[in-house]
């Protein structure tokens, strides 16, 4: 599902500075009563059972979901018919952009729906929810101006960012081309509603809203369950850390006996604990912020992506290439996830194979352990990691002292530069946590490997700091040899070779 959100997300969004607020419903923010509103007309025209959850105003007035009493791991918190929830079906289904959303992604094709259900305000058989859709104005898919993109100086997403800025209005470019190559089956005066600013607005809400259902493999507007917050998902194979933080961590699917989507608790909560749901995705900080504009400080799972390859000047190229491929790697930009407390063995399995010289021991790689092949070998890739940590941390024009101070100013910024500031500090943590990780692999190597056998690293300064600690001696070395010379000691010592006898 990962490899395909991002081929889904690639219809990147981007707005104008100067977003128009001729929409201003569908920009403002969803309130508790917005959301309550929505529970009681699911509940009377839909029959959807909400009673499970209470909806009331956050810290920041955004819409905070509480559990009304506890509940065991496991247990359904809430469930919506499939019939409730926005699909691609639905979006084929729609007389107004069906023709629109065909062949493009499925994104672009909810974009489009909520745009046409937007313009129809209070008639739009979808109003109560549609009112809680509402994209986060400060999410980077609004950002234009050089100054924000400048806010993710040495993340590995602002370039991703920028083009996704940019690549909305294409997309929006190619959409009306489409308007206006067929009069006939896109009448002008039914499109008038579709602007840029109408579906970057709509492509943001979606991209932040949309619901990942593993089981159905689509993505899905969910009402109720989109107001809840989206939260980072545990490292692969780790249990989420329990509920004592006041936090119900809660997981969405899609059941198919009872063709609903389900949302259900992950772990035992008490009542009134936060519900948040397990992003799906298991996106990392940097992936969330790109489609939500928000950050998880407590994300669990974490992680950035290293980038390794094999140099196409080794002589073992393209031997080394037909083992990676028939294993499923690639010989060039492959990428690991690096986690916060773990590193993956096969990116030090890779590097390993990547820089063995000797086809002999090639064979010798495990991807399964993580095994050694030599003491040269593992003391060069670590090196090699090392550099690419310190090339990262060196991309950041600020510290980890400095985000602090930045926050504790948070009161006087925009939400975009303290998010901004909450990513880069979350991302140069992985950075420091994986020079750690590097450090303690090399302690045990206690010296340089060099064709002579294990040098000390500090082999230049110890002969430095001999020689000028043996300067002393020197006049009592040599008033000894002179009086050894006096004595006739050297006499007695043959000569060698020579001589004419």
């Amino acid at each position: 599902p990962r490899a395909r959100a991002r081929a889904r997300t690639n219809p990147r969004a981007s707005s104008t500075s100067r977003r128009t607020r001729a929409i201003a419903d569908a920009n403002a923010e969803a309130t508790a009563e917005d959301a309550r509103e929505l529970a009681a007309w699911l509940s009377y025209d839909k029959g959807v059972d909400a009673s499970g959850l209470v909806f009331k105003e956050g810290a920041r007035g955004e819409v905070e979901v509480a559990l009304r009493g506890d509940v065991d791991a496991g247990a359904r918190v809430l469930a919506v018919p499939q019939d409730c929830a926005v699909t691609s079906v639905d979006v084929d289904a729609h007389p107004i952009v069906s023709g629109l959303a065909k062949g493009r992604p499925e994104l672009v094709g909810l974009a489009l729906w909520l745009c046409a259900e937007r313009i129809k305000g209070g008639a739009s058989d979808w109003a109560p929810y549609v009112k809680t859709l509402a994209a986060n104005p400060d999410a980077p898919l609004f950002w234009t101006e050089a100054e924000d993109f400048a806010l993710l100086k040495g993340s590995p997403i602002v370039n991703d960012a920028v083009e996704r800025s940019r690549s909305a209005r294409e997309e929006y470019a190619a959409i009306v081309e489409v308007i206006k190559g067929d009069p006939t089956a896109f009448p002008a005066e039914a499109y008038e509603f579709f602007t840029e600013e109408r579906f970057v607005d709509a492509l943001a809400t979606v991209c932040a809203k949309a619901t990942w259902l593993p089981t159905a493999s689509c993505y899905a507007l969910v009402p109720l369950l989109d107001v809840i917050t989206i939260a980072g998902s545990p490292v692969p194979g780790v249990s989420p850390p329990s509920a004592k933080d006041g936090i119900a961590r809660c997981a969405a699917d899609y059941d198919v006996d009872s063709a609903c989507v389900v949302l259900s608790a992950v772990v035992k909560a008490p009542a009134n604990s936060r519900v948040v749901q397990l992003d799906p995705l298991q996106r990392n900080n940097g992936e969330l912020f790109l489609n939500t504009g928000r950050v998880d400080q407590k994300h669990p799972g974490d992680y950035l992506y290293m980038r390794t390859e094999i140099q196409p000047s080794d002589r073992l190229f393209s031997a080394k290439k037909q083992v990676l491929e028939g294993m499923g790697f690639t010989a060039e930009n492959q990428y690991f996830p690096v986690y916060e407390d773990r590193m993956p063995t096969q990116l030090y399995s890779y590097l390993r194979f990547a820089r063995v010289q000797d086809p002999g021991e090639m064979m010798a790689v495990s991807f399964e352990e993580d095994k050694i092949v030599s003491v040269m070998n593992e003391y060069e890739i670590l090196q090699l990691l090392m550099g690419d940590c310190r090339e990262l941390m060196s991309e950041y024009d600020t510290n980890e002292e400095d985000e602090l101070n930045l926050l504790k100013l948070s009161d006087t910024m925009r939400v975009r530069e303290i998010e901004a500031a909450k990513l880069r500090m979350s991302e140069k943590k992985l950075i420091g946590c994986t020079m750690t990780a590097v450090r303690k692999r090399l302690a045990p190597i206690r010296g340089i490997p060099t064709k002579q056998g294990m040098e000390d690293p500090n082999q230049d300064l110890l002969d430095i700091f001999n020689a000028i600690e043996s300067i002393p001696n020197k006049p009592k070395e040599m008033m000894e040899d002179f009086k050894k010379w006096a004595r006739g000691d050297y006499e007695d010592i043959p000569k060698g070779g020579g001589g004419c006898g």
